[in-house]
């Protein structure tokens, strides 16, 4: 067997065991049961819980988990290792919606890429659910590497008054009244659940954050106003002309030498070395939003950079994350 065959078979099990790995997470988080295996557990008790279950079916889970090292079995009982627990704890940091994102939305799509390549179909819709809630909710695994970079800014700017545009559920906007006492915030989201679910996270905070569910294009303000403008991990729902067109919008918003800050994935990069090879799954979700009516993918960072330019901003920073994941983009209003 000569050496490209050898690679194709590696390659194939690899594909193979992923492919397992991500359908009995998703499985596991929308079944809880990665949750009622924080406890000892046989299977027969799983069984005697839930009476309508597919015994045959549970028991191939169960195997698969066991293979795949997400549970450990011993005296008869199942319980989760330590990567299942990481898999409990991170649900919420969405780790859950990435899974959803991956089985439900991602492999369909694909499959139908053929048929899109060759002209015979139109480019799909993004299915609601997609749009207004698995992207957004997946974003927020990006929260650990982003949050200690805008603390960063923020006490270097003394940044007063921020607006969040796409703002989701508000994180960024709570940790920061949180943190720096004298500032306030508005989050504009689009989504009306998602901007409900923001508001009510946001009611403790005695005014300070101000939630508007609406269009960016519809919101209005006294220009000259906001000291940092954020648009985190949404710049590729825009189409390149509405980009111009969103950036200057905003420009007006800004105070002078106020800045912009933009957190996006990028494709195209092939760096050499990297610890986690990020830029091949960051081409691949280009590549998934390509496939859909509206969506020209993620930008380049040489379009961002551009945009950026192009819009009249000066001072431009590429932050890239840890382990490249996404990258920031900060750049000042000129003064005058």
């Amino acid at each position: 067997m000569d050496i490209g065959m050898l690679a194709l078979l590696g390659k194939t099990v690899s594909l193979m065991e992923n492919l397992g790995f991500m359908w009995l997470v998703h499985t596991g988080f929308e079944l809880n049961l990665w949750e009622r295996l924080l406890e000892e557990k046989t299977k027969e008790q799983i069984l005697a819980e839930n009476s309508n279950w597919d015994p045959l079916l549970l028991d191939h889970w169960l195997e698969q988990a066991k293979i795949q090292e997400l549970v450990v079995f011993k005296n008869g009982n199942y319980q989760l290792s330590k990567m299942g627990k990481a898999i409990n704890n991170y649900r919420d940091y969405g780790l859950e919606a990435m899974y959803k994102e991956f089985a439900l939305h991602w492999g369909p799509c694909f499959a139908q890429l053929p048929d899109l390549m060759r002209g015979e179909i139109p480019r799909v819709q993004m299915e609601f659910e997609m749009e207004n809630e698995l992207i957004s909710r997946a974003s927020q695994a990006s929260e650990p590497f982003v949050w200690p970079l805008l603390r960063g800014k923020c006490e270097k700017d003394r940044w007063r008054n921020v607006l969040d545009v796409g703002c989701g559920e508000a994180v960024f906007l709570r940790r920061l009244v949180e943190g720096f006492p004298s500032l306030t915030g508005v989050g504009l989201e689009i989504n009306p659940s998602v901007a409900d679910r923001a508001a009510a996270q946001t009611e403790s905070y005695q005014g300070r954050i101000r939630i508007e569910a609406t269009d960016v294009f519809e919101f209005t303000d006294t220009l000259g106003t906001y000291d940092c403008c954020l648009l985190n991990n949404n710049i590729y729902y825009f189409s390149s002309a509405n980009r111009v067109e969103l950036l200057n919008y905003l420009k007006d918003l800004l105070s002078p030498g106020g800045r912009i800050g933009i957190l996006t994935a990028l494709r195209g990069a092939t760096p050499s070395f990297q610890i986690l090879k990020t830029h091949i799954p960051q081409n691949l979700m280009s590549f998934f939003l390509t496939c859909h009516e509206g969506f020209e993918g993620l930008p380049l960072e040489k379009e961002m950079v551009d945009l950026l330019e192009q819009t009249g901003f000066t001072e431009i920073e590429v932050i890239p994350l840890p382990f490249k994941v996404s990258h920031y983009f900060f750049a000042r209003k000129p003064l005058d």
